[in-house]
């Protein structure tokens, strides 16, 4: 039977260096529905979010411990491509975010990572 949810934590904490920013999360997000995360500035929905996809591994020091399961999957574990991770859970930012390169760079990111060879212009 295919797992109930697409998404999963259990006792899911990330942490920058000594600080705990997110503490203890357990959830389960149902496939197909629409769910919402909210709270005030500054307690964590973001660096949750990150998790969700892998982004906070680029943070230098940031690290996370307990569960994080993509359809019963952890996605924490060794085998798991974070680059495959990216390409199945998105991310929308209130502000743009781009890659510390030319904004030719950026838009072409995509496309590259996915093997395409014609030309970008």
């Amino acid at each position: 039977m295919e797992n109930k949810y697409a998404i999963e934590t259990n006792e899911l904490s990330i942490h920058y260096g000594n600080f705990t920013a997110v503490r203890d999360v357990n959830m389960k997000v149902e496939r197909q529905k629409i769910t919402a995360i909210i709270g005030p500035s500054g307690c964590g929905k973001t660096t949750l979010l990150r998790a969700f996809n892998r982004m906070n591994d680029f943070v230098p020091g940031c690290h996370a411990t307990g569960e994080l399961l993509l359809h019963g999957k952890n996605l924490f574990g060794k085998e798991v491509d974070p680059v495959e991770v990216r390409r199945k859970i998105g991310m929308v930012f209130q502000k743009p975010n781009p890659f510390p390169k030319s904004i030719y760079e950026n838009i072409a990111w995509g496309a590259r990572i996915n093997g395409f060879k014609g030309n970008m212009d």
